[in-house]
């Protein structure tokens, strides 16, 4: 570490006043999971009636591990896969959609306060989310397209902290690789508006080569009621980052020398950095005890700059929308009902120029611009209406039903081509309409039966669309899936107890595939369909050892059987083979040790199973367990001065795993396929929190 990083941190602990205010004792909140009202689902309702399979982590969840990413609290949850290669490199699948994805999640739709994460051609990034600031996500598994449109895998709606009291609170936090974290945050709680404004700052120098990281992340956000029955919310959050990228390795180089980068990457000294800004406002107004009406519209914008090996990427986007939502309740011939109707609409243009790299050129210097051979601008548009309504049939009997009607359009422009070779060109890709049908039926207390059946889509990346050389492919359709499901929800021993489980399985069409064209460059097409089969079992139980100490043992697992049904390449069938890019089984163990609201204790334990790497299954990514420990105390200090103070270590028993994986890399020359991003080794932690109220 620097020393201007330790003098920070010795500033930060002399002078600070404070991160948010320690978390009060929730565990009984989070243990009677079934009696959590969702609120990102169309019709709010006990998380237990929902007939869908929702996940839900909450903010003590998230404060249970490393405080730099949710990837530990999200890999608790079965059937969720978060692979995370380095900070800024992450890939989250739900029920193996998304495992096949090169470098991102694009098969899994997020928001944060109602405002659209993921691009305009499906790709997602969480990565800068900062995780002192996030009160609550919800998880909805599999297609959820009734309400969200395109996300075969599923959707994740974020909510941030609503402060309850006027407090000023920073934070810091230091760790193995050069790891510093800071942050401060003003809030403000009055009895019609509240709201906060926060800075936090990230680095780290990485435990491979040329993995240097720093991010400075600015957040607003207010809600203020502008009568009895209305009020208006804003939130905006810009990202500064730059962050170099070490790249996938080889099996050898994993075993041997996992620190190094890939050689092309290191010697061109390539990195992403990007200035990103969000912003929406919404308005909520309730217009009667049974109506509720909202609305929200955004705009978000991204300025990049990606210095590659095989090319350097300069890329610019704009997005606006709106999303409108009207909710009722009402009595369809005595039967009590729910429903929820809307519209979204999303428009965003990219610009995109490729200019060569000229970094063998450069001296060793790293990466250096050449000449331009590609100048085009994307404009993507799709138009989600959707519908859906809940019936209390009996007492004991609920049933929902949803529609969704999409339309999305995707145009290129080219503007540096000759006269043959114009790649311009307009897709609209067919409109499409994905219903959603559940029964939840109450066999007996507090223990619910569910079955759902819903179809969903996801419309292929920018990459994906083009062909080799760069046009529109006009024969790529949307992969689309059926997704069939049986589950149980359970309270057992007085609450204490909660217990899932799902057998579900999911029938995919019109397989979007990656196939390499390049070093590092690939394009998509469709080949086939896949099945994905599957038991979750998810377990949550709290007791009280004495008057003063509580024990929480929890604990996951998935069982996956996800392969290739009908799929083809280049006359080679793999019919059969285990689904590429996703573990065959995850369990999670865990345990959450409490003393009254000042010490805390978290052991967990994970294990992956292997994962094919290729789609012919000759060559399997290997199993591995990790255990992460973290212990956190909490006192006050001259009365107002709340003050935490934690620790932790990940990879206990210094495991060599690859943390992510490429599927069907393929090496070059005499190069061997690079399939392996490294976890890293043994590493620690410590942060202070401080909040003055």
């Amino acid at each position: 570490m620097s020393k201007y990083n330790l003098s920070f941190l010795l500033l930060l602990s002399c002078f600070a006043y404070a991160q948010e205010p320690v978390t009060a004792d929730s565990v009984s909140v989070r243990n009677t999971l079934g009696e959590v009202i969702l609120t990102s689902t169309p019709i709010q309702d006990k998380l237990q009636q929902i007939p869908a399979a929702v996940n839900v982590i909450n903010a003590e969840d998230l404060q249970r591990g490393t405080p730099l990413s949710i990837a530990n609290e999200i890999n608790k949850n079965p059937g969720i896969q978060m692979q995370q290669g380095a900070l800024n490199t992450s890939r989250i699948s739900i029920r193996g959609l998304g495992a096949r994805s090169q470098y991102a999640t694009n098969r899994v739709k997020a928001y944060i306060e109602g405002i659209p994460l993921t691009t305009g051609e499906g790709e997602t990034t969480l990565e800068d989310l900062d995780l002192n600031l996030i009160e609550r996500l919800e998880i909805i598994k599999g297609p959820a397209s009734s309400s969200y449109g395109a996300g075969l895998g599923g959707a994740i709606n974020i909510s941030v902290i609503k402060p309850k009291t006027t407090s000023v609170s920073v934070n810091g936090l230091t760790g193995s690789y050069g790891l510093l974290k800071s942050g401060a945050t003003a809030a403000l709680a009055s009895t019609k508006t509240k709201g906060f404004i926060s800075y936090n700052h990230l680095e780290k120098d990485g435990y491979r080569a040329n993995s240097n990281y720093n991010r400075n992340t600015y957040t607003v956000y207010a809600k203020t009621a502008l009568n009895a029955v209305s009020s208006l919310s804003f939130f905006g959050n810009y990202t500064r980052l730059k962050a170099f990228i070490p790249s996938s390795i080889n099996e050898e180089t994993l075993i041997n020398d996992p620190q190094n980068a890939a050689f092309t990457w290191e010697q061109a000294q390539g990195y992403e950095s990007y200035d990103k800004a969000l912003a929406g406002i919404s308005y909520a107004w309730n217009i009667n005890e049974n109506n509720s009406w909202q609305t929200s519209v955004f705009a978000n914008y991204r300025d990049g700059y990606e210095p590659r090996p095989f090319d350097i990427l300069d890329e610019e986007s704009f997005a606006f929308g709106i999303r409108s939502n009207l909710k009722s309740q009402f009595s369809i011939f005595n039967i009590p009902a729910k429903s929820s109707i809307g519209v979204e609409y999303f428009d965003e243009s990219y610009k995109a120029q490729l200019f060569e790299n000229l970094y063998e050129e450069n001296s060793g210097n790293g990466s250096l611009q050449g000449a331009r051979f590609s100048n085009q601008e994307q404009d993507r548009k799709y138009l989600n209406l959707f519908a859906q309504v809940s019936l209390q049939l009996t007492q004991r009997l609920k049933a929902d039903m949803g529609l969704n009607y999409n339309h999305s359009r995707y145009i290129l422009d080219d503007y540096l081509n000759e006269s043959d070779t114009d790649n311009s060109g307009v897709y609209t890709y067919p409109r499409i309409f994905l219903p959603q049908a559940g029964l939840s039926y109450e066999v007996a207390a507090d223990k619910f039966l569910y079955a759902t059946v819903s179809r969903g889509f996801s419309i292929p990346t920018v990459a994906e669309t083009l062909t080799p050389e760069g046009a529109i492919n006009p024969e790529i359709k949307p992969e689309t899936g059926v997704n069939y499901e049986l589950g149980l929800k359970a309270l057992w021993l007085d609450k204490k107890l909660y217990t899932e489980l799902a057998f579900y399985t999911v029938q995919v069409n019109d397989l979007l595939v990656a196939t390499r064209v390049g070093n590092d460059q690939y394009v998509g097409r469709n080949a086939g369909a896949t099945d994905h089969n599957g038991m979750e079992l998810l377990v949550n139980y709290r007791t009280n050892l004495s008057a003063n100490w509580m024990l929480q043992p929890y604990g996951s697992l998935a069982l996956n059987d996800y392969s290739f049904d009908e799929y083809t390449d280049n006359d080679i069938s793999y019919n059969g083979n285990d689904l590429t890019g996703v573990a065959d089984k995850v369990i999670n163990l865990g345990l959450d040790l409490k003393y009254k609201k000042r010490y805390s204790f978290n052991i967990n334990y994970r294990h992956n199973g292997s994962i094919p790497l290729d789609d012919a299954n000759t060559i399997y990514g290997d199993s591995y367990n990790l255990m992460n420990l973290r212990t956190d105390y909490n006192f006050n200090l001259l009365n107002r001065l709340e003050t935490a103070v934690y620790a932790g270590i990940n990879n206990v028993f210094d495991t060599n795993y690859a943390a992510q994986v490429l599927p069907n890399a393929t090496g070059f020359g005499d190069t061997a396929p690079r399939y392996y991003y490294p976890g890293e080794p043994i590493n620690f932690y410590i942060g202070m929190n401080f909040n003055l109220n």
